[in-house]
Parts: structure tokens; sequence; C-alpha cells
């Protein structure tokens, strides 16, 4: 259950933008005392959010998923033509990598945490899973998962893929198009 105490979450915000200013600056200087320090909150108080730094780190990248995955959803007609919609929503989340790539780049990198990178799949893969539902409604829940887990995974790995230089070796506009355009032949290609 979420806790919707006004001070809570205000505490919370508050160390999700510590994390990322910290973190966009300098990743090597993240730990729990430099998030603290930033927000004048105490360990205490860090400790009621968070068991762990990296819990920090994958609740401040998957709420922004969830934001994508959320108005991905909303925009979901069920008919698989929603290129466009789907197209400025994504480039909207590549965007917010490419402002944050130091930290996204630290945190799917090979320093990153298994736990940052499970949170985003999973975040992923929810919109997906919506969309079949409405494209395919004949699949039985096991495979709408596996199938939403598997474009999950491929927009997870074209993210890493693109994070693993210094600096974007293409715009989020282009990647965008990539992805769902690899995804839209998959979908394409597939007997239902």
């Amino acid at each position: 259950m979420e806790n919707n105490d006004p001070r809570y979450v205000r505490s919370r915000r508050k160390l999700r933008a510590a994390f990322l200013e910290i973190a966009h600056d300098d990743p090597a200087k993240l730990s729990v005392s430099a998030v603290c320090e930033q927000t004048g909150l105490d360990r205490a108080t860090f400790y009621r959010h968070f068991d762990a730094l990296d819990d920090l780190v994958a609740d401040a990248l998957g709420e922004y998923a969830d934001r994508s995955t959320a108005q991905w959803d909303a925009t979901s007609t069920g008919s698989g033509t929603q290129f466009d919609e789907s197209s400025a929503i994504f480039t909207a989340y590549l965007r917010h990598i490419e402002e944050n790539w130091p930290v996204y780049r630290w945190a799917l990198g090979p320093q990153g945490s298994t736990k940052t990178a499970h949170v985003l799949l999973s975040r992923f893969a929810r919109g997906p899973a919506s969309e079949l539902t409405r494209l395919a409604p004949e699949l039985s829940d096991e495979e709408r998962d596996f199938r939403a887990a598997f474009i999950a995974g491929g927009i997870l790995g074209a993210c890493v893929h693109w994070l693993s230089t210094d600096v974007p070796s293409c715009s989020a506009e282009v990647l965008t198009v990539w992805i769902l355009r690899s995804a839209e032949q998959n979908l394409e290609q597939q007997p239902w």
C-alpha cells in the first residue's frame, strides 16, 4: 500500500531529485550519505523509504518509466495503429534518458544494479501487455505476458546498447523509429 502522507511524498520526491542530481554530476559520488546531505534529510528518513541505495535508483528510474507506460496505455486503442502517439511518448522517454545520460549509463551499465534493470524491464512490459490484451484477446494471460516481456527485453536491450557509448550514437527520435518499427514488424509476422 502506498503512503500518501504529504510529508512522506515530499521526502520521497526530495530523495529521488537528490539521486538524479548527484548521479548526473558524478555517479561515483552517489551514496546514502551524499543523498542525505543533498536533501537535508537524515539516514533514518532515507531508510524509512528505501532499504538500500539500489532501491532508490530503481525507484527513481522506474517512476519515470511508469509515467511513460501510463501515457502509452492511455493512448492504446487496441488497433496497433497509434504509431504517431506511441512514437511521441517513446521519444519523450528516450529524451529523458539523453538528458540524464550519465545516470542511465551508470545505472544500466556493468557497474549498475540488476534491480534497476529488472524494475525497468517489468515497467516496460506493462504497455505491451495492455496493448496485446486489446489486440489479441484470445491470447492466454501467460502467452500475453511472455510476448510483453519479449518486447520489453528488446526495448531495454536497445537502450542498454545505446547507452554503451560516451555520447548517444543516434538521436532519441531515430532510436524511437528503429525500436517501434522493429516491434511493428514483429507483430505483423505473428500468427495470433
